[in-house]
């Protein structure tokens, strides 16, 4: 073990990440003192439920005794005997009394108690998670985080329900059963009870087996799920890569583990039900065995022996309705132990704490890094700051340049504590920030990074999210608006968000989707300064705005220097050069610092990096002239895109929006049979073991009729005559041998269903995930669009309805099916030894089955209410895990918390009524049971009397209908899981019917064999269903193959839009686009797009190496090593990638979070050389990265282009100046269009840029 203060100790605590063991009762830890008094009446009124089942055997053995009594008499004078089945009848219906208040009351209270429960998990699992440090994000994902949230917390609520009680109600059942027959012959008994050691025994080693297996496939589907939360959290990128195969190869990798795990949990969870029905009969067959012994020598009655063997009987029954529960007791402890060990888990960098000093606005705001070294704990071979000595002063703005990768950005993850420092101090004011609250530190600091992130609510929450923390957060609703507004004014965001739909009550959309790069910006630094912080971190913030808005914004900026610590991290180095200290950083030390002036005399690092950035061949521009290419940001891909699915038809509270392009039903379209049959085609390719499974169901579902032959036969022979003995004992020991060989071919039969089921349950669940996330990710972009299809809410989808579709299959399905089996095959043998007390038993079933339906339809309705709710919750929460630093860096981990205990509340109150409702239906399906029995009793006691029916008869006939009549009410036992199960398979379905246009796995179109890379566009406009105005008027324009082409303008005025038409992301309202004179509708989608080459202002990462990262989307096999090392070379990247210890085995984190902006730009351009596109799409290609690198980049750009079509958007002259033609764009046309030279002299729209620019 590492010594406590070593780096390596350091490192290890920051991810230190501890499992942890629980018990079902663990589950419950956050139960108060009234819940577990409530708890107590419900667990009591579900044990008397239970215990309600063995009792009538005390009134069937009486009756049967009077029954052979009046067999055995002569004709007439039974008034007695109808006086005595009339008493005994109505036991009967007090039992149903009882049975339906105990069966209501424990219903309802524990799917009440555990969505309560599960709630508070959520909740504190959602605290936990705002506590922990940046570190531990990194290493395990942030989708794997956000699903021990989601699927986890649900699994454990499923534990934590219905299906408690009823595991309960058969404790109840056991418990009575035994304490009824050591009542009646305690010798007999003592001999049956070897079936419950071995069960306990059983049932404690079977648990710990279980929930290991269930754990690790809970660890593989959340792998997964991390997994499709990357991908559809960056479904533009992972579209335009053309990497759908990649990712849903990748998935099905996680889904095979966790399918294999699932499938000996589910086959070991049905062996054990097989063995325990067996054991049952075993019991049977023993007590008539033992008992007609007992009863021959005169130790035991008649009733007694018929009372132990009904119960045993009742017994054995209960214990194939606690078979099914089993497994959801078993996930729901291993779900448990994920959530608890993330709960439990004590982070070192804990912003909850109240440790620590509390500082005040009235710091100085004096930063000094004192030998500061840094590793980031998820490369702990990589030294990111070496021995950093670096002071920055209060009233000034200091820069940090350097190449990247030289450690700049790490100078505010440290001084946010986003990590600590392996060695050396960072002081505020003299104290060292460790010793300073956390949460009050970073009160003090607000930082605006290059991606910056926004939360998907409105413009106005957005930027008051930078008052929490301060003084200022309590003020008014009227003078929040205002501080907000003014805010903006300096950011430059105000003209702009008044622009917007609803002014500053836009919702921006998940992660700010529906707003620009530099739009984002604005509304970021707005959000930093309107709470006055002390210091003020600009990591690239204004890397997406133009020359003229970053002029403006800087100098808003600068009359806030005297009131604040400015440190401005930028590769632009002409927007630095007033600043009052200069810090040039190379490899995690400081090399040079001073002012601009004093840096250029050196003619060191710093001077090396502006000549770099110095324009070329253009004796009129000075050092750091540039020229502006678009009045007021680039826009990313996609990122200009607004609302575009606002007006399509929407299904409510589902994920699965239709739109022009893809027409869906809506789910309650899709019948039954319709849902069956697709849930069936899920399984097609296991119908063989389907049908095995289904045999196996009918054969176990005749066990009930038969044993109720066998039960008939069995009382018939111990009920002759005592001097009969010998007689007594010989048949009575047929009978139970024959009910041996009844559990024997039981345990069979359940052990093949119980497998066949256990793998077609997993398969169906595993076809599921895979198939709906390729479902997902074949839909255009505009399905994304909605709010609806947030990654949250499609993630939630992917896992959590799922797993409700096992509430129709597995050994949830194998005991319906013996269920309905035994409900078919009882009433057939009832009809056959006697039809009258058959149809007269059966006359209750109709209503037990009607009960049933409506309660699935309730639980539907139920589901359709609630779905919405929980998806909100699931997206919210996926939303924060997800931009956790953000979170951190805003101090709103308690506003989160409570819009994430709002939203579950909302839940709660929408859930509550239909459950008290559906727990009444199921109560009285439950307790009809019990009349049904009564009503069989009176009838069959009046047919006995006139002499009709034969004991045996009797005892047969009602055995059968009465056991298959429970067998209907086990069935609407699951009534919640079925009604789940169906609303799951309605998105589902909704998802799969729904066909996208633009489909990147359709193999259909024509193919281009060899690309020139000629482009038309042809009379196109465009226009977003929720806009009012044409994005694009009327564009037409030619590129010819090989042409370099530019486009710059206004904001909005369709530059990016363009770029999004010719990825075939959207296709335009009119007009048309041609590639080398093939309309691209017409061509194969990935086909097409695999000749397309994009590198995008915010480029996203996958969490994998590098290699993985370069080769997503291509043929692995046709990319040898030298194309990799050619295009790393090209983008400036292969000796960064060399110089770390794993090269590029070297894991790059979720999103790509262990490498710096730039970095990450030039791996994703690396991408996209290694592509070897016909046509290179560049929005801000170099736009993250150092001037050496801009330089050497933009060079092998200029190599690349030659012999491709090129299309430019950007804000330096460098990378236009040299195009072949520019496009100046205004709302939505074509307004010049020339060389740079030409356009000069025209004096005209992009003269005027120019000289803003100039400006």
């Amino acid at each position: 073990m590492p010594p406590k203060n070593s780096e390596e100790s350091i490192l290890q605590q920051q991810i230190d990440f501890s499992d942890v063991q629980i018990t079902f009762l663990g589950l419950y830890r956050y139960a108060t003192t009234i819940d577990i008094v409530l708890l107590s009446i419900y667990a009591i009124a579900a044990i008397l439920a239970g215990a309600c089942q063995p009792i009538p055997t005390l009134v069937f053995s009486r009756i049967a005794y009077i029954f052979v009594q009046t067999e055995n008499q002569a004709a007439g004078g039974h008034e007695n005997s109808s006086g005595a089945i009339d008493h005994y009848t109505l036991y009967f219906l007090y039992i149903a009394i009882g049975s339906f208040i105990t069966q209501y009351v424990s219903t309802a209270g524990f799917i009440y108690i555990g969505a309560k429960m599960t709630r508070r998990i959520k909740v504190h699992c959602m605290e936990s998670i705002l506590r922990q440090n940046v570190a531990l994000f990194d290493d395990r994902g942030s989708g794997q985080i956000a699903s021990q949230l989601t699927s986890d917390a649900n699994l454990i609520q499923e534990g934590l329900s219905q299906k408690l009680a009823l595991t309960l109600s058969a404790v109840g059942t056991l418990g009575a059963t035994f304490v009824i027959a050591f009542a009646v012959q305690w010798k007999i008994t003592f001999m049956l009870i070897w079936c419950i050691v071995v069960g306990v025994i059983l049932l404690l080693g079977g648990n710990k087996i279980a929930v290991r297996y269930s754990g690790k496939a809970m660890e593989a589907y959340s792998a997964g799920g991390s997994l499709a939360e990357e991908a559809l959290g960056a479904i533009q990128y992972t579209t335009a890569l053309g990497m759908q195969r990649d990712v849903l190869d990748r998935y099905r990798a996680h889904l095979n583990a966790a399918e294999k795990h699932g499938f000996r949990l589910k086959s070991f969870m049905g062996a054990m039900i097989g063995f325990a029905v067996g054991t049952g009969y075993l019991n049977v067959a023993l007590a008539f065995w033992q008992g007609s012994r007992y009863l021959s020598f005169g130790n035991a009655s008649f009733t007694a022996v018929v009372t132990i063997a009904l119960a045993i009987t009742s017994a054995a029954f209960s214990v194939l309705g606690v078979g099914a529960n089993a497994g959801a007791f078993v996930s729901a402890i291993a779900a448990g132990g994920r959530v608890f060990s993330l709960i439990n888990r004590n982070s070192p960098i804990d912003s909850s704490s109240t440790d620590g000093l509390v500082i005040s606005d009235e710091i100085v705001g004096q930063i000094e890094f004192c030998d500061v070294k840094h590793i980031y704990p998820s490369r702990p071979t990589v030294v990111v700051a070496d021995h950093l000595s670096l002071t920055f002063r209060p009233g000034q703005i200091t820069a940090i340049v350097g190449f990247s990768g030289a450690g700049k950005s790490t100078v505010g993850h440290l001084l946010e504590r986003f990590y600590d420092p392996v060695a050396g101090r960072i002081l505020l004011d003299n104290l060292d920030i460790r010793d300073i609250n956390l949460k009050s530190l970073r009160r003090q600091i607000r930082l605006v990074s290059q991606e910056p992130t926004l939360f998907n609510t409105s413009v106005m929450d957005n930027i008051a999210h930078g008052l929490i923390g301060t003084k200022y957060e309590s003020q008014t609703e009227e003078e929040k608006q205002r501080m907000v507004e003014t805010a903006a004014k300096v950011a430059c965001a105000h003209d702009f968000i008044m622009q917007l739909p609803d002014g500053y009550r836009t919702c921006v959309g998940a992660r700010g989707s529906q707003l620009s790069g530099g739009q984002k910006q604005r509304v970021a630094i707005a959000r930093a300064i309107i709470g006055r912080p002390k210091i003020l971190i600009l990591d690239e913030a204004t890397s997406a705005l133009d020359t003229t808005t970053e002029l403006q914004v800087q100098r808003e900026l600068k009359v806030m220097r005297s009131t604040c610590t400015t440190i401005v991290i930028a590769h632009r180095l002409s927007t630095i050069q007033d600043a009052d200290n200069i810090m040039v950083l190379d490899s995690g030390t400081l090399v040079e610092q001073g002012k601009h002036q004093e840096l250029i005399q050196l003619q060191g690092d710093y001077f090396r990096l502006v000549e770099a950035q110095a324009q070329e061949n253009s004796s009129e521009h000075a050092l750091g002239d540039k020229i502006m290419v678009d009045s007021t940001e680039t826009v990313s891909i996609g990122k200009e895109m607004d609302t575009y699915a606002a007006s399509m038809d929407e299904i409510p509270g589902s994920p699965l929006t239709a739109q022009g392009h893809g027409q869906v039903k809506k789910p309650n379209s899709h019948s039954s049979l319709a849902l069956a049959s697709f849930v069936v085609s899920l399984n097609s390719r296991e119908l063989h073991i389907i049908l095995l499974g289904l045999v196996a169901s009918i054969i176990a579902g005749f066990e009930e009729p038969i044993s109720a032959i066998l039960f008939g036969k069995a009382i018939t022979a111990i009920s002759l005559p005592l001097s009969e003995g010998s007689l007594i004992r010989s048949r009575a020991g047929f009978w139970s041998l024959m009910f041996m060989v009844l559990a024997l071919a039981e345990l069979l039969v359940f052990v093949v269903q119980g497998v066949a089921f256990a793998y077609c349950s997993e398969r169906l669940v595993c076809q599921a995930r895979y198939q709906s996330l390729e479902a997902i990710i074949r839909q255009e972009i505009s399905f994304f669009d909605k709010d609806e299809n947030s990654t949250g809410a499609l993630t939630s989808l992917l896992s959590v309805e799922s797993t409700n579709l096992e509430g129709i299959s597995g050994t949830t399905l194998g005991t319906i099916l013996i269920a309905v089996s035994t409900l078919v095959s009882a009433f057939v043998v009832g009809c056959i030894f006697g039809w009258k007390l058959a149809l007269v038993c059966s006359s209750v079933i109709p209503v037990l089955i009607g009960c049933g339906f409506y309660g699935v339809w309730l639980v539907g309705k139920l589901q359709e209410q609630t779905d919405r709710v929980n998806k909100n919750s699931a997206a919210y929460a996926t939303e924060a895990v997800t931009s956790v630093q953000t979170v951190f860096a805003l101090t709103r981990e308690q506003d989160v918390l409570q819009n994430f205990k709002r939203t579950l509340e909302v839940s709660s109150h929408a859930s509550l009524r239909t459950n008290l409702r559906t727990s009444a239906l199921y109560a009285l399906s439950q307790s009809l049971l019990y009349a049904c029995s009564g009503l069989g009793f009176w009838y069959g006691g009046r047919l006995i009397v006139w002499r009709e029916y034969s004991t045996f008869q009797f005892v047969t006939v009602f055995s059968s209908i009465v056991m298959g009549a429970f067998s209907a009410g086990l069935v609407f036992s699951f009534a919640p899981d079925i009604g789940k199960a169906k609303k799951s398979a309605q998105d589902f379905k909704t998802l799969f019917d729904r066909k996208s246009k633009i489909d990147p796995l359709d193999p259909r179109g024509h193919s281009l064999r060899q690309v020139q890379g000629r482009i038309e566009f042809r009379n196109v406009s465009f226009q977003y269903p929720s806009r009012s105005g044409l994005v694009l008027d009327g564009i037409s324009l030619t590129i010819e193959p090989g042409q370099h082409v530019a486009l710059v303008g206004e904001t909005g005025s369709g530059k990016s839009t363009m770029i999004a038409l010719l990825e075939r992301f959207y296709d335009p309202t009119e007009g048309e686009i041609l590639i080398d004179g093939q309309p691209i509708t017409s061509l194969n989608v990935k086909g097409y797009r695999q000749n397309l080459g994009l590198v995008i202002q915010e480029p996203n990462l996958y969490d994998g190496t590098i290699r993985e990262n370069l080769l997503f989307g291509l043929d692995v096999e046709a990319t040898s090593e030298e194309m990799i090392i050619s295009a790393c070379k090209s983008a400036n990247i292969y000796d960064f990638i060399l110089s770390l210890p794993d090269g590029f085995s070297t894991t790059v984190g979720n999103r790509g979070s262990q490498l710096s902006g730039g970095q990450k730009q030039r791996l994703a351009l690396a991408r996209a050389l290694l592509q070897q596109p016909a046509i290179l799409l560049l929005d801000e290609a170099t736009s993250a990265v150092d001037a050496k690198s801009e330089k050497l980049i933009q060079a092998a750009l200029d190599s690349a282009v030659e012999g491709r079509t090129t299309l430019t958007i950007a804000h330096r002259l460098s990378t236009v100046r040299n195009a072949d033609v520019i496009y100046v764009l205004d709302r939505g046309r074509i307004t010049e269009s020339g060389s740079h030279e030409d356009l000069v002299a025209r004096r005209g729209k992009y003269y005027n840029l120019y000289n803003r620019g100039q400006q």
